[in-house]
């Protein structure tokens, strides 16, 4: 009886230390949802939105956490003062998205791809680069539609370049199977 009751209690906290239902979930940000558009070249006096999504729920989305490039600062002159705009039912959201933000829907958006909202520029002149950055108290959480909400941790796909800005990668990693030798294996911990 009591080994039954230490592998029930084993097994109860096991289940607990696996990540939510969107494990591999991924942000980015899109020009031309849902094309997955990273890139794009407006004609001066234009709007243009930037759209931050979220691919790769396998379990839906009720909130996402995150921050994007403040363009009056990183970009002066380049676009007229921006505004974001929340697509999730409910409109919740609190924070601001060029300091952090929470958006949250009042329901379960539908996997696999979710675009929470965009950030409206009305292009000037330049170039700048859209980056999806980290919340500075809940980076880069998305919870699912469990109920309770599990919390998964999402890494960035793709930035946004506005008339050819250079942006850093993504840090979405592809894992791939190496052949190693046992030696090679072991001279890694000397």
């Amino acid at each position: 009886m009591r080994i039954f009751l230490a592998l029930t209690m084993v097994a109860a906290l096991a289940v607990t230390a696996f990540a939510g239902g969107n494990p591999d979930v991924k942000g980015y940000i899109d020009f031309d949802p849902p094309n997955m558009v990273h890139a794009v070249t407006p004609t001066a006096y234009t709007t243009v939105n930037a759209y931050i999504c979220f691919t790769d729920l396998a379990m839906g989305l009720t909130s996402a956490s995150f921050m994007v490039t403040d363009v009056m600062t990183v970009c002066p002159g380049s676009f007229a003062p921006p505004s974001f705009v929340n697509l999730l039912p409910g409109d919740l959201a609190i924070g601001n998205v060029f300091t952090g933000i929470t958006v949250a829907s009042t329901g379960c958006e539908p996997a696999p791809t979710v675009c929470v909202g965009y950030v409206s520029l009305f292009y000037l002149g330049g170039s700048c680069c859209i980056e999806l950055l980290d919340h500075p108290e809940y980076p880069r959480w998305v919870t699912d539609c469990n109920d309770p909400a599990d919390i998964d941790f999402y890494c960035v796909l793709a930035h946004g370049s506005i008339a050819d800005a250079p942006c850093p990668d993504g840090d979405c990693e592809i894992n791939a199977v190496e052949d190693a030798t046992w030696g090679g294996i072991k001279s890694l911990y000397r």
